[in-house]
């Protein structure tokens, strides 16, 4: 008998246990990171020193692609060149 009230005792805590783990670990992700979303990205895009850039050549922002400026005949070429034009 004193054995099964120790398990009874040792189960609730494990249970109650459990229980405050998870509120506490969902309270913990349940943060507005929204307001931070682009916190990583200003902090990287200032890090870096200011490029000079070509005219026709688009700087890509967040969320575009990268424009590079072809024309037919470089569209034509086997050999394609990896490097914008400047």
């Amino acid at each position: 008998m004193l054995i099964l009230k120790y398990y009874r005792t040792f189960f609730k805590k494990t249970i109650i246990f459990q229980i405050l783990n998870i509120f506490l670990i969902t309270s913990c992700t349940l943060k507005d990171f929204k307001k931070n979303d682009d916190f990583d990205f200003y902090n990287t895009k200032n890090q870096f020193k200011k490029l000079i850039v070509p005219k026709g050549i688009s700087i890509p922002d967040k969320k575009e692609e990268y424009s590079i400026p072809y024309t037919d005949k470089d569209l034509e070429k086997k050999n394609h060149d990896i490097f914008p034009p400047i």
